[in-house]
């Protein structure tokens, strides 16, 4: 099992949550882990590693678009063992390098250079346009991202997820609080 596996599977215990690795015998692609209450299944959890890269000269920065595609990837998993929805889905991503961080992914998913609340540059739509073309924010309910050369995880609740409040009560109780990873 992989380290960050292993930091998922520790994460969700201090929710009180059981992480299980999905049944290998399943076919086809699926979610990493199943999540546990107790007995009854609380929810779908897909991990996604951002790994160190190095930038060949191309003009633009390809970390959003590989964020994006890993958030394409995770709901084709998702839709895969939670095609009716009827339980949460959240995606994991553990970030590996410290040329990427939470504020990109806040790019991809709204368009804004900085979190709310601080001075911002125009929004940009071109990411949220293919999100709506291919309805993938619709399947992901939250978004859980660890730097593992760091000490924070930062957390986003999708405003339009029907579990918005067994996931703020659950996992999160503030929207946008960060926790330290040596704390899991």
């Amino acid at each position: 099992m992989t380290d960050d596996k292993l930091l998922v599977i520790r994460f969700f215990k201090t929710k009180n949550i059981e992480a299980r690795h999905f049944p290998k015998k399943s076919k086809g692609k699926k979610a990493d882990f199943e999540l546990y209450l107790g007995d009854q299944i609380f929810g779908y959890c897909e991990l996604k590693s951002i790994l160190d890269y190095e930038l060949s000269g191309l003009l633009h920065d390809p970390t959003y678009n590989k964020i994006q595609n890993k958030i394409h990837e995770a709901t084709k998993q998702f839709n895969s063992v939670n095609p009716n929805h009827l339980k949460p889905n959240i995606l994991f991503f553990m970030n590996h390098t410290e040329k990427v961080g939470w504020q990109d992914l806040w790019y991809v998913l709204t368009g804004q250079v900085t979190p709310p609340n601080q001075p911002s540059e125009p929004i940009d739509l071109s990411y949220l346009i293919r999100f709506l073309k291919t309805d993938d924010l619709a399947i992901i309910d939250y978004f859980i991202w660890a730097d593992t050369f760091g000490e924070n995880i930062s957390f986003c609740i999708n405003s339009d997820s029907h579990f918005i409040n067994a996931l703020k009560e659950r996992i999160n109780p503030k929207a946008y609080e960060k926790m330290n990873i040596n704390d899991i």
